[in-house]
């Protein structure tokens, strides 16, 4: 009985502590741990990355180490070539580094996992939407639209808001052109935009009305017709 327990007990010590460890205990800490003993990569120079990236993330308040840790491991775990693994992280962590909202991308992989999606559908994927989120938080930033600004009366711009504005704007688009809609009509694709941005609360009618007042339909329509030529390149390839 003192020999099965004693097993018992060195099993249990044997788990790194970050898996027992309940999700609101999960640390930043913890993430780096699990890159620096669990993680398979192909050298230490893309932990280094990876560290980096998901510390300025925890830091910025774009994503959570609890997060963080369910996509290392669940990529770590899918059994994909490492190449490809490598590839989706490291294109999140390029998003991070750039200040691009990267949770889109996450959620992408995180899905794509669990329907058992090949992982080179799910990095071309999310590849072509960190560049659809680049262009239009390109686009709202070179319109004024940045964390700290004063878009409305009294209220400052906050790095939540901001990348959820930006996520939503490049859902709006990515659906309206995946959905086989003309990415050719820009007053179409600005509707579609503005009425995502309006069935969304956690974005004020303000901001919504201040996107409506400072964005041109064409701009939008600019990058819904480069969501179409990449998807199709990514069908033709």
């Amino acid at each position: 009985m003192r020999k099965a327990l004693s097993i018992v007990l060195l099993l249990v010590l044997s788990v790194p502590a970050l898996v027992l460890a309940g999700e609101d205990e999960v640390t930043a800490q913890d993430v780096y741990n699990y890159i620096d003993c669990c993680l398979e990569v192909e050298d230490l120079a893309t932990k280094d990355k990876l560290k980096q990236a998901f510390q300025k993330g925890f830091q910025d308040g774009a994503i959570t180490p609890q997060r963080v840790l369910q996509l290392l491991q669940q990529v770590n775990e899918s059994g994909a070539e490492l190449q490809l693994r490598e590839g989706a992280l490291l294109t999140i962590a390029d998003a991070l580094l750039q200040g691009i909202p990267a949770e889109m991308l996450v959620n992408k992989v995180l899905e794509g996992l669990k329907k058992g999606v090949p992982m080179s559908v799910i990095l071309a994927e999310i590849q072509e939407r960190k560049a659809t989120l680049q262009q239009v938080q390109v686009l709202l930033e070179g319109k004024g639209f940045k964390v700290g600004v004063e878009l409305t009366a009294g209220k400052k711009l906050t790095f939540e808001v901001a990348g959820v504005v930006i996520t939503e704007v490049t859902g709006a688009l990515e659906d309206y052109v995946r959905s086989g809609n003309d990415p050719a009509n820009s007053s179409a694709v600005m509707r579609a935009v503005i009425l995502r941005l309006q069935q969304d609360r956690r974005i004020s009618a303000a901001i919504t009305e201040w996107i409506n007042l400072s964005i041109e339909a064409g701009e939008l329509g600019r990058i819904a017709q480069d969501i179409a030529e990449r998807l199709e390149g990514m069908e033709g390839g």
